[in-house]
């Protein structure tokens, strides 16, 4: 069995509670597996260099800090820091993905039972259990009116031709 070490790693905290919900989490680090976040994650490794104040002070406020387990051989190969620019392309990534699911399933369900989408996507952030902090109800609210109210025609013809 190979070996694991954990590498720092800041996200967005929609992310860290993804990764925790999706992932094995142990209580100390979230294990990834050889999924696609893990080749993403690899690539960002890199040596560990100097943090710069700048580097510091950019940091935003909300930032949840959590380790992910990599394999020893990527520790040796590739290093063990992540420089937080690429942190918050990984958390980047990841948020849009959650985004995108939950509006393409406000969408869906907003069809299929005829209820009013502001409703439907309460509904969805609650069960999901995601709160005001994470991804707000008028983020996600506008992103669905920007990208996927003149989608929702295409939808309702898929669901017609379903039945």
């Amino acid at each position: 069995m190979a070996k694991k070490i954990t590498v720092d790693i800041a996200l967005h905290p929609l992310v860290w509670k993804l990764l925790k919900r999706q992932y094995s989490f142990d209580g100390h680090a979230v294990d990834v597996g050889h999924d696609w976040l893990y080749s993403l994650i690899v690539s960002s490794l890199e040596r560990r260099h100097i943090i710069t104040a700048s580097e510091l002070r950019r940091r935003p406020k909300g930032i949840v800090d959590g380790k992910v387990y990599i394999y020893y051989e990527d520790f040796i190969r590739y290093g063990g820091y992540i420089r937080s620019a690429r942190q918050a392309n990984i958390s980047r990534v990841i948020y849009r993905q959650e985004r995108e699911r939950l509006c393409q399933t406000v969408a869906v369900f907003h069809i299929a039972t005829g209820i009013e989408r502001n409703k439907v996507m309460r509904y969805f952030l609650e069960k999901e259990g995601i709160e005001e902090d994470e991804l707000s109800f008028e983020t996600l609210k506008k992103h669905y009116q920007r990208n996927y109210r003149h989608k929702e025609d295409d939808y309702y013809l898929a669901i017609k031709e379903m039945n």
